[in-house]
């Protein structure tokens, strides 16, 4: 038997496990900084961190994203 509780899997099921960007390219970001929650595809690059399948910034910095990774550079002076 089939569940028949208020399960839609379009709306509610596959949508909590998709990847979401939490921050735009050349974005200026703080440490700690949540960049990817849920990351499957992103993977993290320089002065990034990966916890509990959200990637977080090392260090204060601008995003860059190349080549499937997720990056932090220093800001310029």
């Amino acid at each position: 038997m089939a569940f028949k509780g208020t399960h839609d899997v379009k709306s509610r099921g596959s949508r909590a496990w998709r990847q979401r960007l939490n921050v735009a390219v050349l974005q200026r970001v703080r440490s700690g900084t949540i960049l990817v929650a849920n990351s499957k595809t992103l993977r993290p690059g320089a002065n990034t961190y990966k916890r509990k399948h959200n990637i977080h910034a090392k260090i204060d910095g601008v995003i860059e994203i190349k080549n499937r990774y997720i990056s932090v550079k220093p800001p310029a002076k």
